[in-house]
């Protein structure tokens, strides 16, 4: 009996979650997208939007199994942790789990103790994406999150209290004024957290401001180095992580999972249809369940976009993509490789250091 229901599982086709929940507490500083601060009354409405939006996935995902969700946005971990517990409940009770699907929670240091980690853990979260940004005191300064080290430092041992050993460490680099120092002092510091990955990425060239493009390649280039000699594997770009780290989210796009998007300015890409969910809250809220009301610029993608979009997303993992399966986008995949962001060798694509840290700097990922 276990054999046929594993059997009738690998045949459905992978799909992965995507949950925005753009609240928190101020807009971060060097980032991008729309945050919203509203108030208890308006994320409880919100969220409540976005379970019935969960609940209304059936046709969406009818022959696929989702084998990764990932609730992020602006810092999820802002609502009310019961919400989220109950959230995370209803995905895994409505929608077509994969046995062992990742349930990934993003979250910020200063939102993370007995109370929200007891209503969190209502929703058996598998995995944890603490959002630092750095440790360094200046360059944390030069953020202005709202939350300290201290912060940090009691939000790991809260999660290793409450056997969440699955964390992630993000961590942003090219902050004006930050150096080589401050920067290997936040890495250290990170790799001192233990955790199961750390994510780096750059203050992106759209601010116009932080260190300019070659500072900033240079500090991705320490980070390799020093990630590297402590174990950490970089299996995708900009992501490294020990055994076991990685994240399902990340592996299971990049190799070719369906993607499905629920919230305020969610994007899908599903069957080669692909859409967005409308940016207007109130639009959202009254409507969340009906595509008729909340799907905007829905377009079917033709079979070179289609390849286009399967290559930037594979090119972010270490191994690149068969040539072969991109085989349609070789027009674009030659531009890149005249840039000398990607190298075709043994009939695979994959990108070059130049075009590792492009994929990065670049807002649109090659």
């Amino acid at each position: 009996m276990a054999s046929a229901s594993a059997g009738k599982e690998a045949s459905l086709k992978d799909a992965t979650l995507f949950v925005n929940v753009p609240f928190c507490i101020e807009a971060p500083r060097y980032a991008h997208g729309r945050y919203l601060m509203g108030d208890g009354a308006a994320k409880r409405k919100y969220l409540e939007a976005v379970m019935r939006e969960v609940a209304s996935l059936g046709d969406v995902l009818e022959g696929k199994r989702v084998v990764a969700v990932r609730i992020g946005g602006g810092s999820p971990s802002v609502v009310s942790p019961d919400q989220l517990g109950e959230l995370m409940r209803l995905i895994r009770a409505e929608l077509p789990m994969a046995h062992g699907a990742e349930m990934a929670l993003e979250a910020i240091p200063n939102t993370v103790g007995v109370p929200s980690l007891t209503g969190w853990g209502q929703g058996k979260p598998s995995r944890i994406e603490l959002r630092v940004g750095a440790i360094h005191l200046r360059d944390l300064d030069e953020l202005h999150p709202p939350y300290r080290v201290s912060d940090i430092q009691n939000a790991v041992l809260f999660l290793d209290k409450f056997g969440m050993n699955n964390v992630s460490v993000s961590l942003v680099y090219g902050l004006p004024g930050q150096t080589e120092a401050s920067w290997r002092q936040t890495l250290r510091k990170a790799l001192d957290l233990e955790p199961y990955e750390v994510a780096v990425s750059p203050v992106s060239p759209a601010d116009g401001e932080g260190l300019a493009q070659e500072r900033q390649r240079a500090l991705y280039e320490v980070a390799a180095a020093l990630l590297g000699e402590r174990g950490l594997v970089e299996y995708a770009v900009g992501r490294f992580a020990r055994a076991a780290g990685e994240s399902a989210y990340v592996k299971a796009l990049a190799s070719g999972a369906d993607a499905v998007g629920v919230g305020l300015g969610a994007v899908s890409c599903v069957d080669g249809m692909a859409w967005r969910n409308t940016d207007d809250f109130e639009v959202y809220c009254a409507g969340s369940d009906d595509p008729e009301q909340v799907v905007r610029d829905a377009a079917q993608l033709d079979d070179e976009a289609r390849a286009v979009l399967v290559a930037r997303r594979a090119l972010c993992l270490s191994e690149g993509v068969e040539a072969e399966r991109v085989s349609a986008a070789v027009g674009e995949l030659s531009a890149w490789e005249a840039e000398g962001l990607v190298v075709c060798e043994d009939g695979r694509w994959r990108l070059t250091s130049e075009g590792r840290f492009a994929w990065q700097w670049r807002t649109w990922a090659l």
